[in-house]
């Protein structure tokens, strides 16, 4: 088994890819082949090839988020190489000016292939200042809490929101904890022992998969989490500090006018 990475050289990434198939109007992204990790073995697991996806263009200065939709990848032998089972469909948040961090991980491709022939499908940006329908913001947080979050545009979108307070949310998982099985209870209680005081927790019910992310947001902004964890329709916001009397929930909403697709084509991009 062998495990190689490069990088594609700037002129080599000009005259080997197609970084574009038609562009949807209005809209401005380029689509480019970065570091390529090849991972090709001849045994059933640990193999495969990894593409990173480098997005450029005006339209990234809107994008929260962005993701890969692959339709065909086929090596110059013409072996297929879509996966299975699709893993990089999940939208990616953007990190500072670079973007999205986006990867496409590919099946092996024949042993003496020297190229992939072509990887095409759609990147999706999401952009919710594109409409202004994407964001819900509501007021009063602290005062919600082990309520119902009542608001006509997240019912709207078949969305249902309960802010749960942490203490009764740990009385809640100790009577959980009881009815489980003992092999879960350690990683049950490892999740419900790292909820703070000062954590946000929300019971999501999300029928059309239209909420992209939630917020907690001040006067100065979005207010950073010291992380965050999400499960069975259940996400915490965690917090070092009380947040303040003021704060906001603010919900994402993947609605059409904030989810920009751009189909791309990248051609004879060669194997390290």
């Amino acid at each position: 088994m062998s495990s190689r990475s490069t990088a594609l050289p700037a002129c080599a990434a000009a005259l080997a890819l197609l970084a574009l198939s038609g562009l949807a109007a209005g809209q401005d992204l380029r689509v480019t082949a970065g570091t390529i990790e090849d991972r090709r073995t001849t045994g059933k697991f640990f193999g495969g090839l990894e593409i990173e996806l480098k997005l450029t263009g005006d339209d990234l200065a809107d994008a929260k988020a962005a993701r890969v939709l692959l339709k065909k990848a086929v090596d110059e032998s013409g072996r297929d190489l879509l996966p299975e089972k699709r893993g990089d469909e999940d939208f990616q948040k953007s990190s500072g000016s670079s973007g999205p961090n986006l990867k496409v991980n590919l099946k092996n491709p024949a042993r003496g292939a020297g190229a992939i022939k072509e990887v095409s499908g759609d990147v999706e940006l999401y952009a919710p200042s594109r409409d202004p329908a994407a964001t819900v913001v509501v007021e009063r947080l602290t005062s919600r809490m082990d309520k119902p979050v009542v608001s006509p545009a997240l019912k709207a979108q078949k969305i249902a929101v309960r802010l749960v307070s942490p203490n009764v949310y740990r009385a809640d998982a100790k009577k959980r904890e009881a009815e489980m099985d003992a092999g879960l209870v350690k990683a049950f209680s490892g999740m419900m022992n790292d909820v703070g005081d000062n954590d946000v927790i929300l019971q999501i019910e999300d029928e059309g998969g239209k909420l992209q992310d939630v917020e907690v947001v001040g006067k100065s902004g979005v207010i950073d989490t010291r992380g965050s964890m999400s499960s069975g329709g259940l996400k915490i916001l965690q917090y070092s500090e009380k947040l303040p009397a003021d704060a906001k929930l603010r919900f994402l909403l993947k609605t059409k006018k904030s989810l920009l697709k751009t189909p791309f084509t990248l051609t004879n991009v060669p194997l390290p």
